[in-house]
């Protein structure tokens, strides 16, 4: 079985946080993970990231890492018409590039997993070899794969149980099950969210973080660090590979030569 842990580097939550703690913080404590088990995980980077805190995109490439784009300021795609959405992306991408000038960016996420029907036309157009941001199988036909030699690689919907308190056992159990599972996570569940969210000066705002969107601040911080270090020490017992969604279109590609 191969697992693949791919990672939205963006703000605190878009839209509700204007701070990079996770970035600053949380980054740091995913990164020293992987180095601990010496596994390689995709980093898909919003272009605000690569303009405000490049040093820590630098870092996930000095690292080796594989560095995707994830549009460029983190903007609901499927709400663009197809120039607009064109131009963040191509923008991103030049982003990525102009920093790591040694790394082919190949990859593409939308931010909210929610991609325009056009988007698989616009990644053929710019250069990209895949997209991770439809999460089922069924959904592909309306997005013309076929027409577009572009790979779709399903991001799980098993991640976001990571940070509720279903038994990390049973979870973990489920994906075994599985041939590829797709992971994807945030740097803000690596710190303490509830804390972010009881800074908020806005009473309305903080009620609504707290008691409606558990999946913002439940087993963020420590304990999500120690849920993930846990998954992977659990996951190399049964021998699976970790790779990254860059090894997976690397061997697409030999199985074709």
């Amino acid at each position: 079985m191969k697992i693949v842990l791919t990672f939205d580097i963006e703000g605190d939550i878009p839209r509700v946080f204007n701070s990079y703690f996770g970035v600053k913080i949380g980054l740091l404590k995913i990164l020293k993970i992987l180095d601990e088990f010496n596994i390689k995980g995709t980093f898909f980077c919003t272009g605000n990231i690569i303009k405000q805190l490049p040093e820590y995109v630098k870092l996930i490439e000095r690292k080796h890492h594989e560095i995707a784009c994830h549009s460029l300021n983190h903007e609901r795609l499927n709400q663009l018409d197809y120039n607009k959405c064109r131009q963040m992306i191509y923008q991103n991408k030049k982003l990525i590039e102009n920093l790591c000038q040694n790394l082919e960016i190949i990859g593409f996420r939308a931010p909210y997993l929610k991609p325009p029907l056009f988007l698989l036309r616009i990644l053929a157009e710019l250069g990209f070899k895949y997209d991770s941001s439809i999460t089922t199988s069924r959904n592909l036909k309306k997005y013309q794969i076929d027409a577009y030699q572009i790979s779709e690689f399903h991001p799980s919907n098993s991640s976001i149980f990571f940070r509720f308190p279903i038994n990390l056992k049973v979870l973990s159990n489920w994906i075994f099950k599985k041939d590829l599972e797709i992971l994807y996570f945030h740097p803000w569940e690596a710190i303490n969210m509830k804390t972010l969210i009881f800074n908020q000066k806005n009473l309305f705002n903080k009620c609504k973080n707290l008691l409606i969107r558990l999946d913002r601040w439940i087993n963020t911080g420590d304990k999500f660090i120690t849920r993930l270090r846990n998954f992977i020490e659990e996951a190399l017992t049964k021998n699976v590979e970790f790779v990254t969604l860059k090894d997976l279109i690397n061997d697409k590609e030999k199985i074709l030569i």
